[in-house]
């Protein structure tokens, strides 16, 4: 059995986290109160983001530590996940590295109550300064950009 490099670990965490989401997205048994689906979308935008921090802080890959913000501000999911997680962890955004504002908006609700049990599917939207978009699609797109990453490192 290998040992996974310690930033690996948090990649797995954060895989669970777009697990997560993906079922919220996709739809899911309704079996918790809206705010804790909020959540888990929440944490898998600030866990993606500090993926980062992982990578930087892990000695097996210190020669890729230069690269890690140069590769977030160049890549535009990834640029607006960051921001994304740091309008939710300090309120609001102070120095933007996407230059989208990028700020969650409305929420599409499907519940499906004549299943048993019922079902609920919540799109969540994000709103940027170029317009808005679909913030699973992001997350999928900020998922693509870390499996690229960590193959070029790899």
């Amino acid at each position: 059995m290998s040992m996974l490099l310690k930033y690996q670990e948090q990649f797995t965490r954060l895989n669970r986290w777009y697990e997560r989401f993906k079922v919220i997205n996709d739809g899911k048994i309704h079996d918790e109160p809206s705010d804790f689906y909020q959540d888990n979308v929440y944490a898998f935008f600030m866990n993606c983001y500090h993926l980062k921090d992982w990578i930087k802080n892990d000695p097996s890959v210190a020669s890729v530590v230069d690269n890690i913000e140069a590769y977030i501000n160049n890549n535009p999911a990834l640029s607006l996940c960051a921001d994304i997680c740091n309008g939710l962890k300090h309120l609001r955004l102070d120095s933007a590295r996407s230059g989208e504002s990028p700020k969650f908006g409305p929420r599409l609700y499907k519940v499906e109550l004549g299943t048993k049990p019922t079902t609920i599917t919540i799109k969540y939207t994000i709103n940027t300064s170029s317009g808005p978009i679909d913030a699973f699609e992001l997350a999928t797109k900020c998922m693509k950009a870390w499996k690229n990453f960590i193959v070029s490192i790899t």
